[in-house]
């Protein structure tokens, strides 16, 4: 995993020492001919080593291997139901916590606080009602750390319940995975340091651009924006580490992403996109097609939806960690699908598992 970014080397602690000793010995001798020494020049530049995993990738590369692929509009989630958490996740109750797999280092969303060390942030408090819902206890949860590029590798192998981790719903990824209500509407962004000469989309014309691998970012830059080469980092931070080494110039990225990595550095700052795409985040559980029935968990997710949209916990939240940086918000609308696309829906994906058992025959 890679650690979250940090501000540009300091000095050396052997230099820090001098200088401490020098201020000592100015305070008691009061030299008029003293002066302080020079704070070393920072080093970290475009020279330096790029991120742990990440690849340059030039500006007329073939982007079908850097993202998710187009997709057509997705359809809705399950709706909840009349019965009790007791007999929608009755697995779940009998395990005695809810496991879920949740970033540590995207700020305001889901991280580790650097003083008490436990998990905060938006997705983190969304993880809690929902035990809190099926418990009555908002404890009871295993929080599991998940790359982004492992996220659907962790619910089909069942490493995981769920996945709270600004996770875009999309038509193809819901042939393969199942996803609640949208909990969180964002869009797609810039964010560039203050003094990189980009106060508008046309002046990323030829400028390296960074993006998360296997992100829908990282399809959408191909066509969203001017760019020059792009960059694909394992993770977000890895992007505003190399902006702050001058490797890139911008990053492109949903709004409630940048907003983490702006508060982290305030010599960044957002750059306006004349039309941005909407993005809605979702919880995200297998789909039951893989064997496992998770349909109960999907309608369990999406009662405390609907509960914390109802009784401000929501807005509180969101105030909390991400209005500070976006500006006010409401939940997004709820979106429930009919009987008809559930059914297109169980024949879209039982056509993707057949595909898929042909070509590992083969």
């Amino acid at each position: 995993m890679s650690p979250l970014p940090v501000p540009p080397r300091r000095a050396p602690l052997r230099v820090c020492a001098a200088l401490m000793l020098a201020a000592v010995t100015l305070s008691a001798c009061s030299s008029p001919d003293f002066t302080l020494p020079a704070w070393p020049t920072v080093t970290d530049d475009a020279g330096d080593d790029l991120p742990a995993g990440a690849t340059m990738t030039s500006a007329t590369a073939d982007p079908s291997d850097a993202g998710t692929s187009a997709s057509a509009p997705p359809v809705g989630s399950l709706p909840p139901d009349d019965r009790t958490a007791a007999e929608r996740v009755p697995q779940i109750i009998d395990r005695g916590r809810l496991i879920v797999g949740v970033a540590q280092s995207l700020n305001g969303l889901g991280f580790r606080d650097p003083v008490t060390g436990d998990l905060a942030g938006f997705e983190v408090d969304l993880a809690r009602e929902i035990a809190r819902d099926i418990f009555g206890d908002p404890t009871k949860v295993d929080f599991r750390y998940v790359e982004s590029t492992r996220r659907d590798d962790a619910l089909t192998t069942g490493d995981v319940d769920l996945i709270i981790r600004t996770m875009t719903v999309t038509r193809d990824r819901q042939d393969e995975i199942e996803f609640s209500t949208p909990y969180l509407t964002t869009g797609t962004a810039v964010l560039a340091m203050r003094d990189a000469g980009i106060d508008g989309s046309d002046d990323l014309a030829g400028r390296t651009v960074c993006v998360a691998r296997d992100s829908t970012s990282a399809r959408r830059v191909w066509t969203e924006i001017p760019h020059g080469d792009v960059l694909l980092t394992q993770t977000w931070p890895d992007c505003l580490m190399a902006a702050q080494r001058h490797q890139v110039d911008a990053v492109f990225s949903d709004s409630a992403i940048l907003a983490g990595l702006r508060a982290q550095d305030p010599h960044t700052e957002f750059v306006d996109l004349p039309s941005p795409t909407v993005q809605r985040y979702a919880v995200a559980a297998a789909s039951s097609a893989s064997g496992r029935d998770t349909g109960g968990l999907i309608r369990q997710v999406n009662a405390t939806v609907e509960r914390i949209r109802d009784d401000g916990t929501w807005r509180r939240s969101y105030d909390r960690w991400l209005r500070q940086y976006l500006g006010p918000a409401d939940p997004p609308p709820l979106s429930y699908r009919t009987e008809a696309q559930s059914a297109d829906l169980a024949r879209s994906r039982a056509e993707v598992r057949g595909n898929r058992t042909r070509e590992e025959q083969r």
